[in-house]
């Protein structure tokens, strides 16, 4: 039976379901494999699977989250009656005051999110070799994962990160103020808060440009959102004005004296911590980052500066937070026009409520099963009358409050309140999927699990399937004497599986996040059309969802729950994952970018990767396509792959015979005997702390021709630090390069070696360097040369260099790509051999021309640049370079980690100068 998808209150499957330690895999490779047999006994007997229904209208972007614990249920029992709603706005993943996002979400059960105007993409990445898009889908898993534990939901804007900005003027050149300030509107309109923090002020204090920007766009969007001329288009797609009542701005070691102090270090008991502890815990999930921190106990407090009210809220700046924020349930019905009837049963619905958490003891859930049932009694009653009267408000009542308000307020209520009473009868429901990727037209075999735990009976009403458009989905079969409609009894301390076959159509669409499904503009994110409930969202929600309905103890519930893939590691046990859907193929090379001296003139070896993700075998046809005049054999390759298995194809590339330096696009592609073709890597970014993340790759390699030579015969030893594409250059140059790891550099024999090339914040991941310096220094005082390649205060700090130097806090950085540059030395030997470096040598950087910069340096350093930014003093510490002993020592914050992926000739031409230099070049 297909059934269409409904967006409407479904949150992203991207919540963190595994907190393990380990190391990364980007992997472009198809199934999973691991058990998913559930524990416990009980045949399975019949399926209901009724046809799909809308899911309830709850907050978009707002998990509701199963009850699995007695804590679990407390912390939702504080959710369940007045309706608070708070958003904090800033620019960046880790900008977040994440101690008051968890006293608000986790203390006080207050709806709290988080928009980040961006995704985090121009950063730096300390655990793995993404940037751009691929950095932004791990900073999106991690923002996600710390919300997991501090409790908050989660949106974003288009804005793109693209790397430091001095200014809100070249923050808005590349966003578009306009664009962004209206998908912060939306979100406010969507969310509907009643207090906005703004993290930043949108003033040079504030430093970063995008943080700027960000403090600046929370201010106009407060004073816009609740004005029906401004984006009229959001309001005919059913977002009405908003207007918050109050606007914040947090203080963080600021002298102000009228502020408000919220208290954050006082310990739940229920969650055993501090809000500042779990805060803390929240902020280490910032892995890329390196935000790893302590959880210090002892008192802690966020201070808030109140800047605007809306009309009537008193501005009163040390009033507690919600004073002149009356959000009861009744109050709000009451300001719409309710009635007697309306208020006397929600009155009744918030005493259940408190004598809820009065009574609940932790060995007893089911302590506080009556009360519960009762209290979804008064919701039921409440709720149709609301609905009533949606729409119909009263003449002059203020803005914030209505009909549909309530509604919505109402329904997640009634949706939280459902796993409450699930966990307090002790039944725990799952949709177990037995493979961690579904492949287009073929089925998948899962088990809905209902176990009772408790001691009565529940019964399985239906299945109400809410998939993809043209997905199918069956049941089992039916069992002595049931029909495929008749409910189903789960009898106390018994468990149930109900078999159902899933099947994606032959069209279904690889799993990609919605604001990568269109090519990105310079600043920001084009949102597909069409998808305007997604707009805003961290992801796409889960395509796996189904909604069950129980009756449990007289109570006709109904819950969602989102197919799960439970993977066994024989190291970390079992291991949840969301459920993707991969291509049948995916065709990757092995690199995506490749530099090729114009003096070498032998044919170059390409290799195309097909891997069979399909649970069918494949055959194929594989091609490698250039522009004219290009030489590529074989012309077609045929590939035949079992399941699971893959294939590469080797392909010899020539120029053409009179073709110069410029950049060149080759693009591979597999034909099926259908004549479907595929030409895109599915690649999924794996880190234990996040979801994994899929990723589209273009089965497609940039060779870039240029004028490069190094000094014949060079051996060189590489430290790797998190990755910067070092040792692929220099391999793409020629060059006889080692990579050194943890034991290669204790035990290497460093006098093999020309060059030692200390990689780019090596200093920071790779304990073992320090260790070793004393051999580093021998090495270049014996003859040979160290190239130090950007790191952080790690770096000056560890005293690690020959000579003293220093890096100012915060560090000298050139944001401008395109910054001038002046050769302070022009003839110097890095300058001149073996590339004759030029003002050429610096066009076409992407994003920044380099980033920790030393400040101050010992009179052994020689300063080869000069550089700057717009407005701003030049600065020389980009480019240094010492005579040691016999030998050279250079450190060097010039961005190469970036500039050669991108394939910039002047950056292997820098490169290549730095590993050819020797310490008679420095001779006077």
């Amino acid at each position: 039976m297909a059934v269409r998808l409904r967006n409407a209150g479904r949150s992203p499957a991207l919540t963190l379901l595994v907190f393990l330690l380990g190391t990364s895999v980007t992997e472009g490779q198809g199934q999973i494999h691991g058990s998913t047999a559930p524990a416990g006994s009980s045949a399975v007997s019949a399926v209901s699977v009724a046809p799909a229904m809308p899911g309830l209208p709850v907050l978009p972007g707002v998990p509701v989250h199963s009850v699995q614990s007695a804590a679990d249920l407390a912390l939702l029992l504080r959710q369940l009656d007045g309706e608070k709603r708070v958003l904090m706005i800033a620019a960046h993943p880790d900008d977040e005051d994440t101690a008051l996002l968890t006293v608000l979400a986790r203390g006080m059960g207050v709806r709290t999110a988080y928009m980040s105007l961006t995704r985090g993409e121009g950063g730096q990445n300390l655990i793995g070799p993404e940037l751009g898009e691929g950095l932004g889908l791990i900073r999106t898993g991690e923002l996600l994962s710390a919300r997991s534990l501090d409790g908050a939901a989660q949106f974003f804007t288009r804005a793109y990160d693209f790397g430091f900005s001095r200014s809100p003027d070249e923050t808005f050149a590349m966003w578009s103020r306009e664009a962004i300030l209206e998908d912060v509107v939306r979100i406010l309109r969507r969310f509907r808060p009643h207090i906005v923090v703004s993290v930043f002020h949108g003033t040079p204090r504030d430093g970063h440009g995008h943080h700027q920007a960000a403090g600046m766009l929370a201010t106009e969007a407060f004073q816009v959102a609740g004005d029906p001329s401004a984006f009229p288009d959001q309001l005919a797609e059913g977002l009405p004005p908003w207007t918050p009542l109050k606007f914040y701005r947090l203080l963080r070691g600021l002298p102000e004296q009228e502020d408000l102090s919220v208290p954050t270090g006082a310990l739940d008991p229920l969650l055993g911590r501090s809000h500042f502890q779990v805060a803390m815990a929240s902020r280490s999930r910032h892995r890329s980052q390196d935000m790893g921190v302590a959880e210090a106990p002892g008192p802690r407090a966020s201070r808030l500066a109140l800047v605007n009210t809306a009309p009537g809220v008193p501005m009163d700046p040390q009033a507690p937070l919600f004073a002149g924020v009356d959000t009861a349930l009744v109050v709000m019905a009451e300001m719409a026009g309710g009635g007697m009837a309306i208020s006397r049963s929600l009155q009744a619905y918030g005493e259940a409520i408190r004598q809820a958490r009065l009574r609940l003891r932790p060995e007893d859930p089911g302590s506080v099963a009556g009360v519960l049932r009762d209290a979804w009694i008064e919701l039921e009653e409440a709720i149709p009358e609301v609905r009533r009267l949606q729409g119909v408000g009263t003449p002059g009542a203020p803005a914030w409050w209505g009909w549909e308000d309530l509604a919505q307020a109402l329904e997640d209520r009634r949706a939280r309140l459902a796993e409450g009473i699930l966990g307090a009868h002790s039944v725990v429901v799952e949709w177990r999927v037995d493979r961690a990727r579904l492949s287009p037209g073929y089925p998948a075999e899962s088990e809905l699990v209902v176990w009772n735990a408790g001691d009565a009976p529940v019964t399985l009403r239906a299945i109400l399937p809410a998939l993809p458009e043209g997905w199918t989905v069956e049941g089992g079969d039916a069992g002595p004497g049931l029909t495929p409609w008749e409910a189903q009894v789960v009898e106390a301390a018994s468990l149930l599986r109900v078999p159902l076959r899933v099947t994606p159509p032959p069209t279904a669409p690889a799993s990609l996040a919605y604001f990568l499904q269109e090519p990105r503009g310079e600043g920001r994110y084009r949102w597909p059309a069409g998808r305007e409930a997604l707009w805003g969202l961290a992801g796409d929600p889960q395509a796996l969802a189904v909604r069950v309905e129980l009756d449990v103890d007289r109570t006709r519930l109904s819950i969602q729950r989102e197919g799960i893939h439970h993977r066994v590691d024989k190291a970390f046990g079992e291991i949840p994952e969301p459920v993707l859907v991969a291509p049948l193929l995916s065709v990757t090379l092995e690199r995506p970018g490749m530099a090729w001296p114009l003096a070498e003139r032998s044919p170059r070896e390409v290799t195309v990767r097909v891997v069979n993700l399909s649970p069918a075998p494949k055959e194929g046809e594989v091609t490698l396509e250039g522009p004219a005049g290009w030489t590529i054999t074989p012309a077609a390759a045929p590939v035949e792959l079992a399941v699971g298995a893959e294939a590469s194809v080797t392909f010899q590339i020539q120029p053409a015979a009179a073709e110069g330096a410029g950049r060149t696009r080759l693009e591979a592609r597999v034909t099926l005997p259908s004549g479907d073709v595929h030409e895109d890597g599915f690649a999924v970014i794996r880190y234990p702390h996040i979801d994994p993340a899929p990723l589209r790759i273009p089965a497609a390699v940039e060779v870039s021709r240029m004028a490069v030579v190094v000094r014949p015969g060079l051996r060189v030893g590489y430290v790797t630090g998190p990755g910067d594409g070092g040792v692929e250059a220099l391999r793409d140059l020629g060059v006889d390069v080692e990579p050194l790891d943890e034991g290669g550099l204790r035990g290497a024999d460093l006098s093999r070696f020309h060059t030692l090339v200390l990689g780019a914040r090596a200093y920071e991941t790779r304990a073992d360097l320090v260790a070793a310096n004393p051999r580093i220094l021998s090495f270049a005082r014996a003859g040979g040369t160290v190239v130090v390649l950007y790191n952080k205060y790690e770096y000056p700090d560890a005293e690690v260099a020959p000579y003293p130097l220093q890096m100012a806090r915060p560090h000298d950085r050139i944001t401008q790509a395109d910054a001038p540059v002046r050769f302070l030395i022009p003839d110097h030997p890095l300058l001149t051999s073996p590339n004759h470096l030029g003002d050429r040598d610096f066009d076409g950087w992407v994003q920044e021309r380099g980033l920790y910069f030393l400040s101050r340096w010992d009179n052994a350093y020689t300063p080869l640049l000069e550089m700057a930014d717009p407005g701003l003093d030049p600065v020389r510490g980009g480019l240094v370079v010492a005579r040691v002993g016999q030998g050279a020592y250079v450190y060097t914050g010039l961005a190469l980690f970036r500039q050669l992926p991108a394939g910039v000739p002047g950056a292997h031409r820098i490169l290549a100068n730095l590993i050819s230099l020797r310490g008679e070049d420095l001779d006077p």
